[in-house]
């Protein structure tokens, strides 16, 4: 083999070598890294439900209560007729924040169905418990377990638990759990289109990061 055939063998091997190298060099420097990215998030959703109409109530109006919680867990949709004034309920919610961030809980926000200006015609007042660790035994709690309409949850609105009320807002803490009694008061007669017709009242649960 002569030298100049050799050199042009050489130099060909160099060639590709170099290209290898440089492509081999280049496909290394790109790295693909597929991850799930999780985000902190607050979600304090409805656990436990309670809806309670006094017997004269129920007798003097002829009146009838139910409900349901929205899928999302942050409504109460609560069902009623033949309201009048003096015509009242108490609404029981045990909340608990299942997200990953604290959040604040404050004061429900309630809209009615139809909404011809009805909620004019309403007026509540709110009392919070909490927060209770998620172990907590609802069931023998003095804010939860064995209240009844007229001894504890008065129709004047007021409340004789010995536990204090907490004040809103207030932080409610990864899996904790919160009380809130409502009460809901028809304060005037009701407009004469909603003689008769059902109305629906939303409970809806509001809660903010606490910052």
């Amino acid at each position: 083999m002569n030298i100049n055939k050799f050199s042009a063998i050489f130099m060909t091997l160099a060639i590709v070598l170099s290209i290898a190298g440089y492509t081999y060099a280049h496909w290394t420097d790109i790295i693909r890294i597929n991850g799930t990215i999780k985000m902190a998030h607050i979600l304090i959703d409805i656990k436990s439900e309670k809806v309670l109409m006094s017997r004269t109530v129920k007798k003097y109006y002829n009146s009838s209560v139910c409900y349901e919680v929205s899928p999302d867990l942050h409504t109460l949709e609560i069902y009623s007729k033949n309201l009048g004034p003096c015509w009242y309920i108490w609404v029981g919610l045990v909340m608990q924040n299942q997200g990953t961030l604290s959040g604040k809980i404050k004061t429900p926000v309630y809209s009615f169905e139809p909404s011809d200006g009805w909620g004019d015609h309403f007026e509540t007042k709110e009392y919070f418990y909490g927060p209770y660790p998620e172990n907590t035994g609802f069931g023998t709690l003095e804010v939860w377990g064995k209240v009844e309409i007229d001894k504890q949850l008065k129709k004047d609105g007021t409340v004789t638990f010995t536990t204090p009320s907490t004040p809103t807002p207030f932080t409610l803490n990864p899996t904790e759990k919160a009380v809130i009694w409502i009460w809901i008061h028809c304060k005037a007669d009701l407009p004469p289109s909603a003689q008769g017709q059902i109305i629906t009242l939303y409970v809806n649960i509001v809660d903010d990061v606490d910052i």
